[in-house]
């Protein structure tokens, strides 16, 4: 039964009440408006004849370098607190399939501990409870289940402040020409596989359709309402669930999935993202009004993240979702760095999502057209591969596992061939070999895809080792991984192989993945039971080699990676520290039996391995020029990158200009230092190793990734 009133009586829902008719009382719905069809309209309100606050100003899509400017509505001298935006007017609902014109604030449906959100299951295992109900080989279990309707919205309470702060983000796209700017100046430099530029340009374009029919035409007054009325029926389709056919055209698949909030947060995320990838001076924030860069990605991250929270209140399992988290995860990683909580716990999120929709499974889904089923393997490979590379750099254990998933490869073919018409989608599906990768020999189709999972596999085999504790037969473990990684190599292409004369930036980059898991396995060996050190010298030298020999070629291009100073210092750092270490050591003269040198032991140098003095001494100058290029002042890794810079600095001035006695100073005859000008004494041969070796211990001590983890971002 409903809540009493104050007066004792029973309250009536909203439909009863405003139509003056008798309401049984009944809960969650009245009988009444069950037989009239109006079931989603059926609420209680808590107070149904207080009048609702007039409509404050939706907060403007500005901001400077520090902070977003709220702006409220003010009464006389004294300044009111800010009201979420609940309209009193009655307004015609875009987009409503019924002629007759509805209020807000009767449309909307109010919190009801009896209503609670449902939310799909999503993909259920073998180990499920549904797993005794499943048909099997020789007993077949037939349940009938009441018929239900799929496509129908979910009958899930939308709080009316939620629908005014969704008119609030639903504002900012007003400047939705301004996003799609830095959106194409974004795929100029990276076109990127995941989401393709044929998927947002498409959901751009409808997003723009639906705000200008949505506003057109409206005056200032009454734009905000309006903006509210499109918010509820944002949420009502983020609530419906999205149904496909395999023979379902790619235009038709982007109208229904545009006007979603999951569609809304991708775009502010990638927009967000795009900040930090496109140059300052290509923003064009000279034409959005006094909002500066980081006021552009406030609002972007504060608009993605309310974007989520919808979805989440709706209990939304969707592909767009899926989308919209990665998305958001990276914009994540971009602003406050792989080690922040907040990216860390998105991360989850991204699991959780991928696994109910099944993507770790392949797509027994009749009803799944091509493109999304193609789109559905990016986007798990792409979850894959974030949780490897946050999971590396934290030194956590991954979520997702190989063994538990059956990942399947994408097909090498481009975005635009995957969402082409049949005809275009079928010559190229011809043109693949029985692996599936392109005859063609291009690298910027769907071969970054496959290649990144490759090599993600890989990274998934050296965690494993060297997240594990137990050091009994780990060089036989090491060895097996590198046998593993030749065997994954061979079968790459040989388009997409590394080789001394490739020019491929995309080659190059998958091969300094390999590289740098390679590194990661000698460095365990090394850490833990003190074997390789001579292969651990030499692969650093290899991977300081790559990442100038990338910095060249993308420079030469005219093309830079956005992700170039994340390489140099993730992969560059670790690698530039070990070669100082050992260049260090090597520049130490060898201990002679003295016994002021007795407290200083120094190891014995193997001198049959090569080890070029001058060159690496120049390799290490020049990659430190490039981490001063490249790095961007207070912008994610900028403390590591100015920690590092210091420490390879002091490294090169202690082994070019190492502490000598002046040849013409005077002496002291007790203990051999020279003599100063004001009396005091210089170092001794003795007492200058013997600082030398004390910083080469704290080299050698230096844990480069636990720094970057405590200060990248």
């Amino acid at each position: 039964m409903s809540a009493p009133r104050r007066n004792g009586q029973l309250s009536s829902c909203e439909p009863c009440r405003k139509s003056k008719l008798r309401c049984d009382h009944s809960t969650p719905t009245c009988l009444r408006c069950t037989r009239r069809g109006r079931s989603e309209l059926c609420v209680y309100h808590p107070a149904p004849m207080t009048k609702p606050h007039e409509p404050a100003r939706v907060l403007k899509a500005t901001a400077t370098s520090s902070a977003i400017k709220r702006k409220t509505k003010t009464a006389s001298a004294s300044a009111s607190p800010p009201q979420m935006l609940v309209p009193a007017k009655s307004m015609a609902a875009w987009a409503s399939t019924t002629a007759s014109t509805t209020t807000l604030l009767a449309s909307a449906q109010f919190p009801n501990p009896t209503k609670r959100p449902f939310s799909g299951t999503g993909f259920l295992g073998p180990t499920s409870y549904s797993g005794a109900f499943s048909a099997g080989d020789e007993v077949s279990v037939s349940v009938e289940l009441e018929p239900t309707n799929q496509s129908a919205p979910k009958s899930t309470p939308i709080d009316p402040q939620q629908v005014a702060r969704g008119a609030q983000v639903l504002f900012l796209l007003e400047n939705l020409d301004f996003y799609e700017e830095i959106s194409e100046k974004r795929f100029l430099l990276a076109p990127g596989w995941i989401l393709g530029p044929p998927l947002l340009r498409g959901l751009l374009g409808v997003l723009r359709k639906v705000y200008r029919n949505a506003t057109q035409g409206s005056e200032d007054k009454n734009k905000y309402a309006r903006l509210a009325d499109l918010s509820r029926v944002f949420f009502r389709n983020t609530a419906t669930p999205i149904e496909t056919r395999a023979e379902m055209p790619f235009a038709e698949y982007v109208d229904i999935a545009a006007p979603r909030w999951e569609t809304v947060g991708l775009l502010f995320a990638f927009v967000g993202a795009a900040t930090y990838q496109v140059p300052q001076h290509d923003l064009g924030l000279k034409h959005a009004g006094e909002t500066s860069k980081e006021g552009l990605r406030h609002i972007a991250i504060q608009a993605s993240e309310a974007c989520w929270q919808f979805c989440n209140s709706l209990g939304t399992i969707s592909d767009p979702l899926a989308w919209a988290l990665t998305q958001h995860t990276v914009f994540l990683c971009w602003m406050y760095g792989s080690s922040d909580h907040r990216t860390w716990q998105m991360l989850g999120e991204i699991t959780t999502t991928v696994f109910a929709l099944g993507l770790h499974q392949p797509d027994t889904d009749s009803k799944t057209p091509f493109f999304l089923s193609e789109i559905r393997k990016r986007t798990m490979v792409g979850a894959y591969a974030l949780d490897k590379d946050i999971a590396t750099f934290l030194g956590r254990p991954p979520r997702i596992c190989w063994r538990y998933c059956n990942i399947q490869y994408p097909l090498d073919m481009s975005y635009e061939e995957i969402v082409a018409e049949p005809a275009i989608r079928d010559r190229a599906i011809q043109r693949l070999d029985a692996a599936g990768w392109n005859r063609d020999g291009h690298s910027n189709k769907g071969a970054r895809a496959r290649g990144v999972l490759i090599a993600t596999i890989h990274q998934e085999n050296v965690l494993e080792v060297s997240l594990s504790n137990q050091l009994d037969g780990l060089e036989e473990r090491i060895e097996t991984v590198f046998r593993k990684s030749d065997e994954l190599r061979q079968t790459l292409p040989p388009f997409f192989r590394w080789t001394e004369d490739t020019d491929d930036i995309y080659v190059m980059c998958l091969h300094i993945d390999f590289i740098n898991h390679e590194f990661l396995l000698l460095q365990t060996l090394f850490k833990r039971i003190g074997k390789g050190r001579d292969r651990l010298v030499a692969k650093s030298r290899e991977m300081i080699n790559l990442l100038l020999q990338m910095v060249t070629m993308e420079t030469r291009s005219g093309k830079v990676q956005p992700s170039i100073i994340m390489d140099l210092c993730s992969a560059g750092l670790p690698a530039a520290g070990v070669l100082c270490t050992e260049l260090l050591r090597r520049s130490q003269p060898q201990p002679q039996p003295q016994p002021q040198l007795q407290s200083h032991p120094q190891p014995q140098i193997d001198t049959t391995f090569p080890f070029p003095r001058s060159e690496i001494i120049q390799k290490l100058s020049v990659f430190l020029a490039q981490l001063t290029t490249f790095l961007r002042q207070q912008e994610g890794d900028y403390e590591i990158c100015v920690k590092g810079q210091k420490i390879i600095s002091q490294v090169l001035d202690r082994v070019l200009a190492p502490p000598t006695l002046p040849v013409e100073m005077p002496v002291d005859s007790e203990n051999g230092h020279g003599l100063l000008l004001d009396g005091t004494t210089t170092l001794g041969e003795g007492d200058a190793m013997g600082q030398d070796v004390e910083f080469m211990a704290f080299l050698e001590n230096f844990d480069w990734e636990t720094e970057m983890r405590l200060t990248f971002g």
